[in-house]
């Protein structure tokens, strides 16, 4: 079980998941709409996933 932060929805989530990729398809997210951290840095998809380990999925946000 890995706890994982959504800032969009300011939640916290405890999942079952070994990789990023499984958490997003878990949750129903769209990665465009985040950048993922683990642990402070950023990550991709296929980033494996431990319980220690502080996820965290920021919104991007964007102007003009």
């Amino acid at each position: 079980m890995v706890k994982v932060y959504n800032e969009k929805e300011a939640r916290n989530f405890d999942i079952e998941a070994e990789t990023v990729a499984e958490i997003v398809k878990k949750l129903d997210l769209n990665l465009n709409e985040f950048i993922v951290t683990v642990n402070g840095e950023l990550c991709v998809g296929a980033t494996k996933v431990k319980n220690s380990d502080d996820i965290k999925f920021l919104s991007v946000v964007s102007g003009g």
